[in-house]
């Protein structure tokens, strides 16, 4: 009986390990979005990207306190970094950030510089920081931008695919702003399903900041909210 017991405690421990998974409060991921947007963002419309690790409950709970775990001092370390066209890998006290602007000379966009190269990219270094009950946030400002980040040779999908890899589960993909130039494609329904490989959302400031998950889960289509205004 023994060894018996001893395989069923095995196998509890394996599903308690694979089941870390919690679904997503809009609210709350509504929340860390604005927050990025008032302390982080470095000018008006300017392109980024930023990934951080925080406790689950961040993404889960509405009453969760960004500012408990990126305090304003931290967003504005980061803020300074990448307004200076530095990439911020780890750079705050508490040491959950990545971020960074594209690069103006080689035109490399800011989701590739932080998935990219593979073995060794500021991804990876956060996910070596990051506690497996966390959740992962990856915002860019503008849409994971098409153009750039499918259809040219510096395409983010095999990054998405290495996050995914060393990290199975709480992970989440943001975008902001639609990219003029991504604006007019008619198929780029077919280019989000793509990078839904982690769950896609998108996060869009009227009067206040609103989250939509962007792919159904039954019909596995992209809702409008997260497509160019027809």
């Amino acid at each position: 009986m023994a060894p018996l017991r001893a395989l069923v405690v095995l196998c509890l421990l394996h599903l308690s390990v694979q089941g870390i998974r919690a679904e997503v409060s809009l609210a709350a991921l509504a929340k860390i979005i604005n927050y990025f947007d008032e302390n982080v963002q470095p000018k008006a419309d300017a392109q980024y990207a930023i990934a951080i690790s925080v406790p689950l409950d961040q993404c889960t709970k509405e009453d969760a306190v960004i500012e408990d775990v990126f305090s304003k001092e931290d967003a504005q370390k980061v803020k300074d970094v990448i307004s200076k066209g530095k990439i911020c890998v780890l750079c705050t006290k508490s040491s959950n950030v990545i971020a960074t602007r594209p690069n103006g000379k080689t035109k490399e966009h800011s989701e590739h510089i932080l998935l990219y190269p593979l073995d060794d990219s500021p991804m990876n270094e956060l996910l070596k920081k990051a506690d497996e009950k966390s959740c992962v946030v990856f915002y860019s400002y503008n849409s994971p931008c098409v153009t750039k980040c499918i259809q040219s040779a510096d395409n983010i999908l095999s990054g998405l695919s290495n996050w995914k890899n060393i990290r199975k589960e709480n992970n989440v993909f943001v975008f902001n702003k639609i990219w003029q130039k991504d604006a007019w494609r008619k198929d780029m329904e077919k280019d989000l399903l793509k990078i839904n490989e982690v769950p896609l959302y998108r996060c869009n400031k009227t009067n206040k900041m609103e989250c939509q998950k962007c792919v159904e889960k039954n019909t596995q289509k992209v809702i409008a909210f997260c497509l160019p205004k027809k």
